[in-house]
């Protein structure tokens, strides 16, 4: 009957999808308008970008209604990497931009809530967890050391929820980003973009609660000075303390500063920091199946609330903070430079439960693995050239550079030490069993690796005409791994030198559509292996990709809508049981994904807005181990949809609600895809409303947030043989004050 009533919920969301793509062609024939010439086009965009940006900056980010801030953000210039500034229309790959005005709408405190309205992306871990900043994007679960990047610089991102009240948005570049970025997993690269200075006085500030206990205030401040204004700056302080809904602790300080210099029309010196400390005591554990029996069905998924801390030592805290600096240079009209150097490090200090099921009442044995200190240090310098000529009639955007990353990580001499006995069982439907730590952890630390990568790149953009461009890139790296043992001998090393094409045709019936087909190769870094298998630590060679995409995009007046049909190639690594019920992790063979993705949104009237979109996927193992070739990638849903909408109520000046679906399919829960072990599909509801009024000339608004309404109980998995719990309905207030 669950089967039965699962399958109806997914064909209705289907069908509210495929009904809002039925209905855009209408739109599109009504609204199409004589293609500009590139750079026209540009100058246009640029222009209602700034008169959007001023508009913005007069009346302030609330004001801006939800359609326009969507039709800005599709034709905003954004950082690509090597394919330099691009607005969304202009990228032939699949993009989605979550901005801070967004954010703040919907409370959004985890990167995990950030794109829940984008139907290829699921979340891979918990807030309150080492895996906070887990996400996966078409099935495939970015790449914590490559896959993520401040202001396009690199921050490895394992065991860290950054700040979301430094970023103006956070940008998401879907599929294989070799070329652009250099080494990263095929599922895409997450740009989290900080607050810039402004031109007009800023000051803002908001106090936030949820349920649980957890209080929030943050403080956003920006501004000129000096002579002409020549100088500006940007700071965002924010602080967050209580209770989580799991009966933790959390605390957090954060700050981030932006400034810059116009040293000239035509110079520009800009450099940022940004801070974070944040501690919890306590926190979700991680479900592991290692011990579970195969015969055996999963067990009922438990409420999000229970307090499974057997330990009252048990932590998770994260030091991290990062330093930029960057010169950027108008040379003339047509060219412009940009140097750019970033520093970052991290620091990770915890002790953390694993609860390793062995039967389907409930049983676990409980697990604590404490990590002393690890730290790791990133180190980039980057050189890019932007620049546009013509050969005859033919106009070429071209851009080249080149840039030098290097990465040096610790880790504690005892990193695999698990402490577990006899004593430490206990049942996920009781109270947990009140356990001491008892451990001696050798604190010393060692570089267990380092890694180098240098790189060339260059692409050009040639417009033929007005309607046809081609997309022609390629990337060289130099790639070096080194790794160590306690002792501080080599244990292995590789050195890569490969050259990432890509390459891409564009076809623009109006200004406002852009059909696309391309193809580009990757490689990612191979990492270690987790302290979870058998070969744990043991570091893995590079492993490539190639994807191909064809895709459509539109951003109308009061509608937009994007579809892409993609294929990934990907080198495998995967967790073996065949000789090792603990597992070993190891690379042979390929996976591939290949799917459908729908996004759209409407304003169905000038108050209402909806949103919908879907993703298709069939992700296999190809010439791997043959007991697993053709079974399923573990973690990956099939089907998964979105459908939201965002109402102004016409008879309450200020004063809107938004809601939202998300339906996540089921999941095998490792790659035997062992039919007992099928994690369950589930849906989970959103709500929220705001009230905007003025008082004093200052404005104040006022919000309501609450993610899973109808309090849903479910397991998501986060890798193979790994489950989390899912998150319970939590309730959030908001209070801001614009001056």
């Amino acid at each position: 009957m669950i089967n039965s009533y699962s399958g109806v919920r997914r064909r209705r969301i289907s069908l509210l999808v495929s009904a809002l793509f039925a209905a855009a062609p209408q739109a599109f024939a009504a609204e199409d308008a004589p293609v500009l010439p590139a750079t026209a086009a540009a100058a246009s965009t640029a222009a209602a970008t700034a008169a959007t940006e001023a508009d913005a900056t007069t009346v302030g980010l609330a004001t801006v209604t939800v359609a326009a801030e969507r039709e800005s953000e599709a034709k905003k210039a954004k950082a690509r990497g090597a394919l330099g500034d691009r607005s969304d229309l202009e990228t032939p790959f699949a993009t989605a931009t979550v901005t801070s005005a967004q954010i703040q709408d919907r409370q959004i405190a985890s990167l995990a809530q950030v794109f829940v309205d984008d139907p290829s992306v699921s979340a891979k871990g918990s807030t309150y967890t080492q895996s906070s900043y887990a996400v996966s994007v078409r099935g495939l679960t970015l790449d914590f050391t490559n896959g993520y990047k401040i202001d396009g610089q690199p921050f490895q991102m394992y065991g860290v929820e950054l700040p979301l009240e430094a970023f103006e948005s956070v940008q998401l570049l879907k599929g294989a980003t070799g070329f652009l970025y250099g080494f990263a997993a095929p599922g895409g690269i997450i740009n989290y973009v900080t607050k810039k200075p402004t031109d007009e006085r800023l000051f803002s500030a908001d106090i936030g609660y949820t349920d649980s206990g957890i209080w929030r205030e943050h403080v956003d401040v920006g501004g000129r000075f000096g002579e002409d204004n020549r100088f500006g700056y940007r700071a965002n302080v924010s602080h967050e303390e209580g209770d989580t809904y799991n009966g933790a602790g959390l605390k957090r300080n954060a700050v981030a500063l932006a400034l810059d210099a116009r040293l000239s029309q035509d110079i520009t010196l800009s450099g940022g920091i940004l801070y974070q400390e944040r501690d919890l005591n306590g926190g979700v554990p991680t479900i592991s199946l290692q011990a579970y029996p195969a015969a055996s069905g999963l067990p009922k998924p438990v409420a999000g609330d229970t307090n499974y801390g057997a330990y009252a030592s048990t932590y998770y805290d994260s030091t991290m903070w990062m330093g930029t600096s960057a010169v950027d240079w108008r040379i003339n009209n047509d060219w412009k430079a940009n140097l750019t150097y970033g520093h970052t490090f991290k620091r990770i200090d915890s002790s953390i439960e694993s609860l390793y099921l062995t039967n389907q009442n409930g049983a676990y044995s409980n697990r604590l693995n404490p990590y002393y200190r690890p730290t790791l240090t990133y180190n980039a310098l980057n050189l890019t050239v932007d620049g546009a000529f013509n050969t005859g009639t033919i106009k070429h955007h071209v851009v080249f550079g080149a840039g030098r990353q290097g990465l040096s990580r610790t880790l504690n001499y005892q990193s695999a030490l698990s402490l577990y006995s006899a004593a430490t069982v206990g049942n996920l439907y009781q109270a947990p069993p009140v356990l001491v730590d008892t451990s001696v952890n050798d604190r010393r630390i060692y570089t267990i690796s380092t890694y180098t990568q240098k790189s060339l790149f260059a692409s050009d953009t040639i417009d033929f005409n007005q309607n046809w461009s081609l997309l022609a890139g390629a990337r060289y790296v130099n790639y070096e791994n080194l790794n160590y043992n306690t002792a501080g001998a080599s244990t292995s090393a590789y050195n890569k030198k490969p050259t990432t094409p890509t390459v891409a045709l564009l076809f623009h019936p109006t200004t406002s559509t852009t059909i696309y087909g391309s193809y580009v190769e990757a490689l990612e870094d191979g990492g270690t292996v987790s302290t979870t298998y058998a070969n744990a630590n043991e570091a893995l060679a590079p492993l490539k990709s190639r994807q191909a995409e064809l895709g459509v995009k539109t951003d109308r007046s009061d509608w937009g809508a994007s579809a892409a049909l993609f294929r990934v190639r990907r080198g495998a690594a995967y967790a073996d049981y065949s000789t090792n019920p603990q597992g070993i992790y190891v690379q042979g063979g390929e996976l591939r994904y290949q799917g459908l993705e729908l996004n759209g949104h409407a304003d169905l009237q000038r108050w209402l807005t909806v949103n919908a979109g879907a993703t298709w996927l069939d992700a296999k193992y190809r010439n791997t181990t043959p007991t697993i070739i053709g079974n399923r990638v573990e973690s990956t849903p099939r089907f998964q949809a979105v459908l939201g909408a965002d109402l102004k109520v016409p008879q309450i000046a200020g004063f809107s609600l938004h809601a939202d679906a998300s339906y996540i399919g089921n999941e095998a829960a490792n790659s035997a895809n062992n039919p007992n072990w099928l994690v369950p599909a589930y849906t989970l509801l959103n709500a929220g409303a705001s009230y905007r009024s003025r008082v004093d000339g200052h404005y104040l608004t006022y919000r309501l947030q609450v993610n899973n309404l109808a309090d849903r109980s479910y397991w998501y998995s986060t890798a193979s043989n790994a489950l989390q719990i899912g998150a319970p309905r939590q309730v959030s207030l908001n209070l801001s004050f614009e001056l």
